[in-house]
This record gives structure tokens, sequence and C-alpha cells, in this order.
């Protein structure tokens, strides 16, 4: 968990604040005013009623996180939060949670629920003492936390009420950072780079992938990460660099090996993340002209995300340059995803917005992207660069550029 220094200095002398019947509490922990949650909630009302519901129940760590500063890695365990149109907010999280409900939620309202109750009837009983046993009830269908089991359980308690599907309610408005957001994420970019520099300087024959982790995960730690979605990827090697989403394992670094480091840095639960490669010896032809390319691809990508612009451009333009290189790759399905606030066993948003062939959706300014151009080479091995940006209104801003964009020869 984070520690007191990491408290944001908030002028709240009235520990609740009372907007349309919400209150809030101050909790020890806090990373964004009360103004700032009660702007959130507005927003994700007024959809709400655009949809015509009464309330919602969330169960995505992230969206829970969004509105109320709570958060566990217990997500585990049930753990919902009811959303009425109007009035207080109600958590509904288990027993041995509520350390952490009074430490970083500014809710007011909790409920406590015993091990051997089943939550769904909890959660049925609060809805029910709200007026809303009747009512219109949005449900997250994408929710990785909602239970098949849970969800048919809701159903059959709430025999009165209507379930539609939530999904993107309160993710659409994550897709625009505030200031603050993006304050965290600017620290999460300096934390990534650090990692990144650490396991580039520890590349050598002979060292393992675990020696090279050990530096990465020491440096994040040592430059103030928290822990991340997914862990750092570290691989090495023809055929281990080549699975996608491996990491490191004791496998020894040999001369001839591509080694691919990808790596965020977290800062109250907001990510940036940064990928480069390294080779030892004398590369291959193939690997520079590849190296190359995907710094071409990546360039071309960032000069095409401003405001204005739609993402299926941005993509085809780092597509393009990949596919008329006279290299041979195994293709990926996007060149970028947005990246913000996340919870294990994820660090992206692409659910809500990625760069792809079929994203036609324009950039808007305090959009924040991993945009990442990677080449799997058959009988080289994997190689890539990435960046976290920021879209600004020049263009895009570059979080990350404090490790150059240059494949690393040891």
């Amino acid at each position: 968990m984070l520690s007191p220094n990491r408290n944001i200095d908030i002028d709240c002398h009235n520990p609740r604040i009372s907007k349309q019947g919400h209150r809030m509490r101050t909790p020890q922990h806090q990373f964004f005013s009360h103004q700032e949650f009660q702007s959130r909630l507005d927003e994700v009302r007024a959809r709400m009623d655009e949809r015509g519901l009464d309330a919602l129940l969330l169960t995505t760590p992230e969206n829970i996180y969004y509105l109320t500063g709570y958060q566990t890695p217990g997500y585990y365990f049930f753990i919902g939060l009811i959303v009425p149109l109007t009035g207080d907010l109600v958590l509904v999280p288990p027993p041995h949670e509520e350390s952490l409900v009074t430490s970083y939620s500014v809710v007011d309202d909790y409920r406590l629920f015993r091990d051997t109750e089943d939550p769904i009837v909890g959660i049925a009983g609060v809805l029910d003492e709200l007026g809303l046993a009747r009512a219109d009830i949005g449900v997250e269908h994408e929710s990785w936390f909602l239970k098949i089991r849970d969800y048919m359980r809701l159903r059959m308690v709430l025999t009165d009420a209507r379930l539609h599907d939530a999904s993107g309610i309160v993710e659409s408005g994550r897709l625009v950072k505030s200031e603050r957001e993006i304050g965290y994420m600017r620290d999460a970019a300096k934390i990534a780079t650090a990692g990144v520099r650490a396991g580039l300087e520890a590349v050598s024959v002979g060292a393992t992938e675990q020696d090279l982790a050990a530096e990465v995960v020491n440096a994040q730690i040592r430059a103030g990460s928290e822990y991340s979605g997914l862990p750092p990827f570290i691989t090495s090697g023809e055929q281990h660099s080549m699975q996608v989403h491996s990491t490191w394992s004791d496998r020894m670094i040999e001369n001839g090996d591509v080694v691919f480091f990808e790596v965020p840095g977290v800062v109250n639960r907001y990510h940036s993340a940064l990928t480069r490669a390294a080779f030892v010896g004398e590369p291959p032809e193939l690997l520079l002209k590849g190296s190359e390319v995907n710094r071409d691809a990546l360039r071309l990508a960032k000069e095409r995300i401003k405001p204005g612009m739609l993402a299926s451009e941005a993509f085809e333009a780092a597509r393009q340059r990949i596919d008329d290189a006279d290299v041979p790759y195994v293709q990926g399905r996007r060149i970028a995803y947005g990246i913000g606030t996340a919870f294990p066993p994820g660090w992206d948003e692409g659910n809500i917005f990625s760069i792809n062939a079929n994203e036609h959706r324009p950039f808007h300014l305090g959009m924040m992207f991993h945009v990442i151009t990677t080449m799997r080479i058959p009988g080289v091995g994997a190689i890539g660069c990435s960046d976290t940006v920021l879209v600004t209104e020049d263009g895009c801003e570059t979080l990350t550029d404090d490790v150059p964009n240059e494949l690393y020869i040891v």
C-alpha cells in the first residue's frame, strides 16, 4: 500500500462535502480532491440519466477507485459499489477490507458482509433499503470481477429490478486525464525510465534474466513505484523473446542474444510504460534494419497522435512503414493502447481505447497512450520500442524520452 507521504495537499477543512446529497469523508490517504471526485460522479450520473438508469452496481476495481479512491489487491473477494442516481454511494466490501476502506475511500457509507454471508443478498438488501429493488440498474457485463454465478444470483434475488449492461459508463470519463492524473503519470514515467535504464546496464554475457529482473524491480521500487498491474516483461534469446507476455526466467544471457525490456512505473495506481531492446555482440543486418523500422513506425504514429486525428490514421501510418520494410515479422493487432489507472491483471486501458485499424474515434486533449511498435522476427527474436505519450494542443508529448530510442549494443 501507499505511504502517508504520498498524500496530496487538499484544502478541506470540513471532512464532509455534500452535493446532490452525496456525502464524502476525508480518508487518511487521499490522492484527489473532493471536488474532483464530485466532478467525476456528476459526469457518470449524467450518462446514467441518458441511459435511463436509476443506479449502477460497479465491480471493476479501476472504476471503483476512480469514483471513491478505494484500493486493494484483494479483488478476488466480491467488492461492489452502488451508485444511485441521487444520494450517497454505498461501498460493499468484505470485513477484512475495512481498514483499507477507511484509509483510502471518500465514501461515507460502507456495508461490510461476513465471510459466511452471501454478498449478493447483501447488495440486494442495500438496494431495497435505497428504494431501488424495482429500479433500472446497470451492471458491468465486461467486468472481470463479476462472476457468472454472482450475476445469475443477482437476477434471482432482484426479481422486480431490470438489469442492464452499463459497461463503459464510467470508463468513458477515464479517457481524458485531469492535471492531477497527468502529474502522477509523469512521475510513473520517470520510474519506468529508471527501471529500463537499470535493466540495460545489467545486460552481460553470463547474467540471467532473473539478474536483470532484480535490477529492474529494485530500480522501480527505489524510484517510488507501487506494485504494477502486470510484471515487467524481460526476455532474451530468439525463442523466449518471441513469446508475447512472457517474462524473466533462469535463462542465461549468451552472445548473440536479443534482450527485450517492457517496464511499467506506478504512482497512486496510475501507470506509464517504456520499452527498449538490447543486443549482445555484433547485431545481424536484419536486426539493425528491423530496429530502424520500429523507430520510424513509432515516430510516425506519434506524429499523428494529435487532437482531431483519427486513431486508425495513426495506426495505418505506423503499420504501413512496417509492412513496406523487407523484414519478415509476426504482426500485432494494435500499435498503442490507452493507459492510466490499473490493478492486476492488467496495466492498460486498451478496453477503453486502442489505436488499431478499426478504431475511428478522434484523439482528444488530455488522452494518454502507451505507443509500442514491436517486430518478432523469426530466426532473430523480438525487438521493440515504446513510449508513454500525452495528447497536447500541438500533438503529443513523450513522457519517457530520457532513455534514447535506439538498439543498445552490448
